[in-house]
């Protein structure tokens, strides 16, 4: 007897439109054959529907997440996840009346509920069959539905600029001209409308087979995001690429002139291959826009027209007023779009790989021929031929080997082992010409007895039956010190801590504590020499268990303890960058991260004590603090550009200070943001 499908499952396809009754039945002997043994769960329905091309894999995705209803929005049925636009979820949907497919833009109602709708109503083309809905732009449909905002376009096949660019680089000059002078009459017709669109980037920037540029969604970040900056820092770095400078100092909604700006950057992007604006995150995005250094696109670019070149370079100045004062402005320096250069946009587009040559075509062909046998006597004869060549060379050089085989065997012993020195003299060792262990074209050979310095191990193990100095452990990047299995090690630092400047560095079960008898540091510590430990001493000035000055460290189960009758410090003094100045006047700020987990910290002055610059994030998890200080101390109240975010969990302060505690010097300066998450 047949199965029958979940009624459930059945029920929600048929609320969405996505399926029939009949058409989930008839996915019965799928089913068993993908179920095999194991029960017919309803994740099995929902991939058998998937294999016959009934839902889309996004749709089967969200199925077997039990987000089945979320699929429906209003009068459409969500197809797929679109990798744009940045600031809002995109999708491929269809609507349900008409079974048309558009492009779709989701909002939340946290978002939603502050946004304006535009007055006013825009009759559709009759060729497009939309109807009379809110508008914010010609062809748009803006409306509510329930909570969520939706935004829908009539659908375009193509792909952006970014996604050609991941696959092919940059593009060519003059399709970047052609795509410019596109660009630059569609936003000029927006602008006559009173329409800005706000964003513009390579992300944005959707290209069509046919050779059809387009911006989709003109407007609408202006009305979800009318204001950017330091203090939205809620999106992927690319969605801040082209962002004008005056908007992040001023707080300005998009203008003329920003959208200039942005186009600029766009072409930049597209002639160079990458964004004009270096940055890595968000907040180093935003720092290069405010300070706009973009160099002459023709240093990377030099096949970039001259019109285009003088575009860019008038797009791209820090002050608006020198900008163009409008896209028609922009779009008579560039030119009308040409049919010719709507050919070599649409020959760039259709672009394909080269087909793989695949041999057992090429032998079945030969196969096939009449020429067959000539052409493998031929090609047997070329094989014998080259194998008496070969043959012939190797006879007439029986006895050489090369140079650095003798110097190999000469510096071995007796026995077979490796000798520490050659037997060549020193002086010998400084020439080059006279020597019997030089090539013929003059250049020395290295001695087999080179060894490569020793690195530090990746993993070092510390001894548990007695306590080790800190003096004597050397530190490598992403190394993980730790105490034996089932044991603890006790580290006894110095007076000025336990300087790491290694990045990555985990530390597991060590119990760090005072040097009861410190004494002078040896010529390295932790892998750095005499003049940069003074330098770090000198810098210090205050008492730490450990002195941190890398961006990122991590320590599991570690005890931080002073003695009572010794004078605390701080557990963990965190120094990032050591170059405060030179980090301060940088064009982007470093960030970092500190991790602590199952840790004690007894009788310190201040848990970690943050000396920093830029963006930092503490992990606190099961972290038990005994005081008496703050288990978090800040220098300075953070800037607008330097937010804090703490993360603490399953932790305890007993007969401790604040949590977090920070010394505020100047009031009427931008503050940055503190965020706990407990």
């Amino acid at each position: 007897m047949p199965e029958r499908p979940p009624m459930e499952l059945v029920d929600t396809l048929e609320s969405l439109g996505l399926a029939t009754a009949e058409q989930v039945a008839r996915m019965e002997r799928r089913v068993r054959r993908l179920a095999g043994d194991l029960p017919r769960f309803e994740s099995v329905w929902v991939d058998a529907l998937a294999q016959a091309r009934l839902l889309t894999p996004f749709q089967a995705a969200e199925l077997n997440a039990g987000r089945g209803r979320r699929l429906r929005v209003g009068d459409y049925v969500l197809c797929d996840r679109l990798p744009y636009p940045l600031y809002a979820e995109g999708y491929r949907a269809r609507r349900v009346e008409t079974r048309e497919m558009s492009r779709l833009v989701v909002v939340e109602s946290r978002q939603s509920d502050s946004v304006a709708l535009p007055k006013g109503a825009v009759q559709f083309s009759s060729n497009e069959n939309w109807d009379s809905l809110p508008l914010s732009t010609p062809g748009t449909d803006l409306s509510r539905h329930s909570s969520p905002l939706v935004c829908a376009e009539p659908w375009k096949d193509g792909r952006t600029a970014a996604e050609w660019m991941v696959q092919y680089g940059r593009f060519p000059g003059e399709v970047v001209l052609e795509i410019a002078r596109a660009m630059a009459a569609r936003l000029a017709e927006w602008e006559r409308s009173g329409v800005c669109h706000g964003d513009i980037c390579a992300s944005s920037l959707l290209l069509t087979d046919s050779g059809e540029v387009d911006l989709p969604w003109p407007g609408l970040r202006g009305e979800l995001r009318p204001e950017e900056g330091y203090a939205h820092l809620d999106l992927p770095p690319e969605a801040f690429e082209t962002i004008a400078p005056e908007r992040i100092s001023s707080g300005t909604p998009p203008t003329p002139a920003a959208d200039a700006f942005s186009c600029g950057c766009v072409w930049w992007h597209l002639l160079c291959g990458r964004p004009p604006l270096a940055g890595g995150d968000a907040l180093s995005k935003l720092r290069s826009a405010e300070e706009c250094l973009i160099r002459d696109v023709r240093e990377y670019a030099p096949d970039a027209p001259p019109p285009l070149a003088a575009a860019i370079a008038s797009c791209a100045w820090k002050d608006p007023r020198r900008r163009p004062e409008s896209m028609a402005r922009l779009s008579a320096m560039l030119g009308p779009p040409t049919r010719d250069g709507r050919e070599r946009l649409i020959a760039a587009l259709n672009r394909r790989g080269r087909p793989a040559v695949r041999l057992t075509t090429a032998a079945r062909s030969i196969r096939r021929s009449n020429n067959a046998p000539i052409w493998l006597t031929a090609a047997a004869c070329c094989a014998v031929l080259l194998a008496a060549i070969f043959w012939q060379f190797q006879n007439g050089r029986p006895n050489e080997q090369p140079p650095k085989q003798e110097i190999a065997a000469n510096n071995l012993s007796v026995d077979g082992s490796r000798q520490l020195a050659p037997k060549t003299p020193p002086a010998e060792l400084h020439t080059t010409t006279d020597r019997a262990d030089a090539t013929p074209y003059g250049k020395e050979i290295v001695p087999t007895s080179y060894e490569q310095p020793e690195e530090p191990p990746a993993e070092l193990i510390l001894s548990a039956d007695e306590p080790v100095r800190a003096a004597t452990i050397r530190l490598r990047d992403g190394q993980r010190i730790r105490a034996p299995n089932g044991r603890r090690a006790v580290v006894l630092v110095p007076p000025s801590g336990m300087i790491v400047e290694r990045e990555n560095v985990c530390f597991e079960n060590i119990d760090f504590r005072p040097d009861p008898f410190p004494s002078q540091p040896d010529e390295s510590q932790n892998g750095l020499d005499r003049s940069t430990a003074k330098a770090a001493l000198r810098t210090a000035g205050e008492a730490a268990l450990v002195r941190l000055s890398a961006g990122e460290a991590e320590f599991i189960g570690c005890r931080f303890q002073y003695e009572s009758s010794l004078a605390g410090g701080a557990a963990i003094r965190w120094i990032h960058p050591r170059e405060r100045e030179t980090a301060a006047a940088s064009l982007s700020l470093p960030s970092g991260r500190v991790a602590m987990t199952d840790c004690v910290l007894d009788g310190v002055e201040s848990g970690i004590d943050c000396r920093t610059i830029g963006a930092i994030a503490l992990r606190l998890t099961n972290v038990l603090h005994l005081g008496p200080g703050p288990l978090v101390l800040l220098d300075h109240y953070p800037w607008a550009d330097e937010p804090v975010s703490l993360a603490i969990s399953q932790s305890t302060l007993r007969d401790a200070g604040p949590l977090i505690e920070c010394f505020v010097s100047d009031v009427d300066r931008a503050v940055g943001e503190i965020s706990i998450l407990a």
